[in-house]
């Protein structure tokens, strides 16, 4: 895997930036693709859901590139395809835990959604644990029909440790589609990050909001590449994108490479990013009622995440994602 070419900026940029692509360190390790072992995978699905008995095909590639998404078709161990029959509005959410552990410590799955016209569907994806050496890896793609709503909602929970790399990639080709990215990370230790979110317009109407909100503390590296192409026939096509990163160490790296591509001249597109340590001001305030230097900097921390914690579905989860940020934070603190 450490030879793929992960995660391209669309447009490449002076390589001397370092974020056309995903770094080695980014990468899986090399393990030979028959060795991967067995998964540790829980799964539960509601009703209204069926699993397809074909998985589907008519797919561009993903935010992370041709060859991983070859890869991870070519050499996955756990695969789903899933479906939702037209009008069909699932309450309950598609549940998908994966754990990596001393007797699995891999996954690698890929899960394909197909939602007819009308219908309504979440989808959530854990990941977990902190086995040594090893490695979790998952291609999902989503085909949503007329008037569909699906909501992804992905968490990766792997400790300070992990090397992450992932990406999106939204494919709007059909009028007043709409695509909404909200995500949030947290890089302490050595953590490397690696992001590369893309939204394509193609038809008319379109919007994308791309938000992303980010903690990093330790050596933890992190790059965002975040783009928005409007292409031709893209009119009226509306397009933002953000991050706001938080620095709580002075060697914690981190790049940011926004990008909108226009194509198309009747269109709106933004972009815009925050990078800073945390408010003094704030702080000081918070303190003067009361709360600690620690509380002050986790009642922070939880503001920033919370937009993004508050749309996963599942109370227990959210908890899960809050005290797991909350103990990075301490680990964080107790080193400096």
């Amino acid at each position: 895997m450490n030879d793929l070419n992960m995660n391209r900026l669309p447009v490449p940029t002076w390589n001397q930036c370092g974020v056309n692509s995903a770094p080695k360190a980014a990468a899986l390790p090399e393990i030979p693709g028959d060795d991967w072992g067995e998964a540790n995978i829980a799964f539960t699905l509601p009703a209204g859901v069926g699993e397809a008995e074909n998985d589907f095909t008519a797919f561009s590639e993903s935010g992370m590139g041709e060859a991983v998404d070859t890869y991870l078709l070519e050499n996955a161990t756990v695969r789903h395809a899933l479906t939702v029959a037209e009008d069909t509005k699932v309450e309950a959410p598609a549940l998908f835990e994966v754990t990596l552990d001393a007797a699995h410590p891999n996954a690698l799955s890929v899960l394909s959604v197909d939602a007819k016209a009308g219908s309504s569907l979440t989808v959530v994806q854990v990941v977990r644990g902190d086995a040594e050496n090893g490695a979790a890896a998952s291609l999902t793609r989503i085909r949503a029909g007329e008037n569909a709503h699906v909501k992804l909602v992905q968490v990766q929970l792997l400790g300070s440790h992990a090397l992450s790399a992932c990406g999106a990639k939204a494919q709007l080709a059909a009028s007043k589609s709409e695509y909404d990215l909200d995500a949030v990370y947290f890089g302490s230790g050595n953590a490397v990050l690696d992001h590369n979110d893309v939204s394509v317009h193609t038809a008319k109407d379109t919007l994308c909001e791309m938000h992303t909100a980010g903690v990093l503390t330790g050596h933890a590296d992190k790059i965002l590449r975040g783009t928005i192409d409007f292409r031709r026939g893209a009119k009226r096509g509306v397009g933002h994108e953000s991050e706001d990163v938080l620095l709580f160490s002075p060697a914690a790296r981190n790049r940011t490479a926004p990008l909108i591509l226009c194509g198309e001249e009747e269109v709106e597109g933004q972009h815009a990013a925050s990078i800073g340590r945390l408010d003094e001001a704030k702080l000081y305030y918070l303190r003067s009622r009361g709360l600690s230097e620690e509380q002050a900097r986790r009642l922070m921390v939880d503001a920033r995440f919370a937009p993004a914690i508050e749309k996963i579905p599942l109370a227990a989860l959210q908890d899960e994602v809050r005290e797991a940020a909350a103990r990075r934070l301490d680990d964080a603190e107790s080193m400096d």
